[in-house]
């Protein structure tokens, strides 16, 4: 039976489900036919009144929330009642014509003053993807998609960066925490938050991700352990007569998989310590293939990589001998890097696709940061297992040899134990190993002397057994 008037409800979309998890609860207006628009707020099923059209109070923000959306709807009766008075005639989209959930000052949900932001500041996608990631990361270590931008306190952020180091980067924890303080800085400005509720206004996260995961690295013996385990994953055979395992190949070149996380974390222990973002950019131009004899005067055969470190634009300049861990690292991605983009590790594009068009350093990064994500995933259960067998040869000969420390596990790890290891052989000296990491000499001493010579960089690594 049609109605005279429209019948404006708030519902719940329970057949559609958001990357949250929960359902979006929209304001649907019924007249003649149904039509609806989202109110930006969103809840699960268990905690909504269908007849009052209510979230129930066990839900965080509960009373905040239904003030919006009541409000929300109370307009759009509003805006009916004054076309029945008029005697105009109206239809749904004509009660919901410009009508958008208005982010209000006064509600200090973060979300809401997240896209505000964007909304007003001239920010590019790229960047945009940045905010609206470091939110839904946020939003699910609160539980709660609508939280206050009140609810970050000091206490709170720390266990928030406690618990991304234990499944990102260190760079990503640190774009996170920017971002998140670019939010709380712009509503200290529209007068949302006081200066006082600031969450970082008494530490620095940058601090706190530098003592958190720089000072970690995993020691000689368990980066051999790390080598040897890759090499049974992918290979098998004995050194002079091995090949890869059946679909190891396939499995290395899909970079979700466990192979490639190992591949990727080693291929950065490889490469002198480099970081994820400079094994991303590695193109196969940077890459020759030279004979030099070792240091019995036997000729081998070398990567010589040569490039520049994306962060400070010093040159790194691997010599890498091609035996068998270099081949099971490098040569598979070598073989189809000129099939895709020149790129030799699928990282900033698909595993399969080629890049149509450049992209933009931001875009990158976040390919590299998703990459180093999932790759920290496998690397923790492949750490524990190793870590376990460790246990074993301890427990069975008294021995205390050091176990590799999950809770600081990182990519920059790799970086750090490329240098505890270069220590740790014989002959090392710390002019060596400024030009090995690319560091600027400013940071490592006074009085630096770059290796220029291919023997002075291959003599350097030969002896650290990795």
């Amino acid at each position: 039976m049609k109605t005279k008037s429209a019948v404006i409800r708030l519902v719940l979309r329970t057949n559609k489900k958001l990357a949250n998890g929960y359902h979006p609860i929209m304001l649907r207006v019924s007249f003649g036919y149904r039509k609806e628009k989202s109110t930006g707020y969103c809840c699960d099923s268990v905690h909504w009144d269908k007849k009052n059209q209510l979230v129930t109070a066990g839900f965080q923000n509960a009373a905040m929330i239904n003030a919006f959306i009541t409000e929300l709807k109370h307009n759009i009766v509003a805006r009916k009642l004054r076309f029945e008075m008029e005697g105009r005639i109206y239809t749904p989209e004509m009660l919901l014509d410009d009508f958008r959930p208005e982010y209000s000052a006064q509600s200090g949900v973060f979300r809401d003053i997240m896209e505000k932001l964007l909304e007003e500041k001239p920010i590019e996608n790229n960047t945009k993807a940045y905010y609206r990631y470091s939110y839904r990361m946020l939003a699910d270590f609160m539980n709660n998609p609508s939280f206050l931008i009140n609810d970050l306190t000091e206490n709170k952020m720390r266990l928030f960066i406690k618990s991304m180091l234990k499944n990102v980067t260190e760079g990503t924890v640190y774009t996170v925490c920017a971002k998140i303080a670019a939010v709380s800085n712009y509503a200290i400005e529209q007068g949302i938050l006081r200066e006082d509720d600031y969450c970082f206004k008494r530490f620095k996260y940058a601090h706190v991700v530098k003592r958190a995961n720089k000072t970690a690295y995993i020691d000689l013996a368990n980066l051999i352990r790390m080598k040897k385990y890759y090499l049974n994953l992918v290979t098998e055979g004995n050194n002079e007569n091995w090949t890869f395992k059946e679909g190891a190949l396939e499995r290395l070149r899909k970079r979700t998989s466990k192979e490639f996380a190992l591949c990727f974390w080693l291929a950065m222990l490889k490469l002198n310590g480099s970081a994820p973002i400079d094994v991303a950019l590695l193109k196969i131009d940077h890459l020759k293939i030279r004979n030099f004899c070792d240091g019995k005067g036997v000729s081998r055969k070398y990567y010589c990589f040569d490039y520049k470190r994306a962060k400070t634009g010093i040159p790194v300049r691997p010599r890498i001998v091609c035996d068998r861990l270099a081949l099971a690292i490098f040569q598979p991605f070598i073989e189809t890097a000129s099939l895709r983009d020149g790129y030799i590790f699928p990282i900033v594009q698909n595993d399969k696709q080629s890049l149509l068009r450049e992209r933009s350093y931001d875009s990158i990064k976040l390919a590299v940061q998703y990459v180093a994500k999932v790759s920290l995933k496998w690397m923790s259960e492949i750490c524990k297992e190793i870590n376990e067998e460790v246990e074993r040869i301890n427990n069975k000969t008294g021995q205390s040899m050091p176990l590799i420390d999950l809770e600081r596990l990182s990519c920059y790890n790799m970086r750090h134990s490329f240098a505890m290891a270069y220590l740790s052989s014989p002959g090392a000296n710390i002019n060596s190993l400024a030009s090995l990491l690319a560091r600027s000499p400013n940071n490592i001493g006074t009085y630096i002397t770059q290796l220029s010579q291919d023997q002075d960089l291959i003599a350097s690594v030969a002896q650290m057994g990795i």
